[in-house]
């Protein structure tokens, strides 16, 4: 109950940051058409509204639900700053909404007045309103503007600190490392390109390791082998990388009726299963104390699993009468029963 409750959260918290992300980059389009003067009012319709159909609408809805709704704790504080951030900036956002739509579709309609105007007194004070109105109109937008792009700089800022507090959560990590072109557009090309080195004590290499074992926990050995592949390329040596790399291209190879491919990388898993300076596979993760017994555990786990499958193998080649590699294939699996 306690996992499931855990993988709620962390999903809530991708949410929070994919919109917060999302809301920024469309920002960022909608600022430069202002400078630019070709600014429209439905260039913000699908950003902010308050039906509940726009972008900066749910990331709000999402940030009151999760920051407000959570136990007080020793962060608290930052994440109650950053729901503030978001909050300020949907409304600092609705009043801007507000004022372009005055200027785009009531200033055209006070012009047109102004010209045709008559000289009675309470034309002239209706004018006068008018003019004030467009006035404030055309300041808010100034001010709404910058007030808008400030407040998402300081977002973005409080966002690392969400980031370096989260740095265990799978699906944030995995959007992180799936979405870098987003992070260069918030944080510029090298900001973004150093974002994980602040998160991480060993930057990418902890990002994909972290990816890789939750693609792995939920059998997507395809993903699995792709980001441990990429961990390996920063430190090629690597026991443990190597150990589950090969387990995961040995599943993958399975699935895809790859069978002596399965069998060549089962075969590796024996040697590194014995190497001493394996590190524990998901003391990364948990940060657990009992190193030796979870590394023993998780391992094993890895291998019984493979032994069954060169099991499956091992018969699924008999029933073909392919009868050479089914030996090999039970061979296999009775060595890495004995390891157990």
């Amino acid at each position: 109950m306690e996992r499931k409750a855990q993988g709620m959260r962390d999903r809530s918290i991708l949410e929070i940051v994919r919109g917060l992300i999302y809301s920024e980059v469309a920002f960022q389009e909608i600022f430069k058409k202002y400078k630019e003067g070709n600014l429209r009012f439905s260039d913000i319709g699908t950003w902010v509204d308050d039906k509940g159909q726009s972008l900066l609408y749910n990331l709000k809805e999402q940030s009151h639900s999760h920051f407000r709704d959570i136990e007080k704790g020793p962060s608290h504080k930052k994440e109650w700053l950053l729901d503030l951030a978001i909050g300020s900036i949907f409304h600092e956002t609705m009043k801007l909404r507000e004022n372009i739509y005055q200027l785009e579709f009531y200033r055209p309609q006070y012009l047109q007045y102004k010209l045709k105007m008559g000289k009675s007194t309470y034309e002239k004070d209706y004018l006068q309103r008018f003019e004030r109105i467009i006035s404030r109109a055309e300041q808010g937008v100034v001010n709404g503007m910058e007030e808008t792009q400030s407040l998402f700089r300081d977002a973005m800022a409080q966002l690392l600190d969400l980031f370096k507090e989260n740095a265990k959560n799978p699906f944030l990590v995995r959007f992180l490392l799936e979405n870098q072109p987003l992070l260069k557009k918030v944080y510029g090309a090298k900001r973004g390109k150093e974002l994980f080195n602040i998160i991480f004590n060993k930057g990418y290499l902890d990002a994909h390791q972290l990816v890789g074992r939750s693609y792995l926990q939920s059998e997507h050995y395809d993903l699995s082998s792709f980001y441990f592949s990429k961990a390996l390329r920063i430190e090629p040596r690597h026991p443990e990388l190597q150990f589950l790399l090969n387990f995961s291209l040995g599943m993958k190879a399975y699935y895809n009726n790859a069978y002596q491919k399965a069998l060549s990388h089962f075969g590796k898993l024996m040697h590194l299963r014995s190497n001493p300076k394996v590190e524990p596979p998901l003391a990364f993760i948990h940060g657990l104390k009992a190193r030796g017994f979870l590394r023993r555990r998780v391992k094993n786990e890895y291998l019984e699993k493979a032994g069954e499958v060169c099991h499956k193998i091992s018969l699924e080649l008999k029933d073909e009468q392919r009868l050479k590699g089914a030996s090999k294939a039970l061979s296999l699996a009775e060595q890495i029963r004995k390891m157990l």
